[in-house]
């Protein structure tokens, strides 16, 4: 195998390789999700019991 051709073939390689160790760490990395903080789920149709309605 030429010199030449060995190298290209290692270049393509590391690059393969680095890209899924990207891959994984993007993988790893937890997604965060705005706005769902102390939320209190309820069923459809349900009032809201956390605050009296009485103004």
């Amino acid at each position: 195998m030429n010199e030449g051709v060995r190298n290209q073939l290692e270049a393509k390689l590391k690059k393969m390789l680095d890209h899924l160790d990207q891959a994984k760490a993007k993988k790893m990395k937890p997604i965060p999700q705005s706005g769902t903080g102390n939320i209190i789920r309820r069923r459809a149709g349900e009032k809201e019991k956390r605050f009296s309605s009485c103004i």
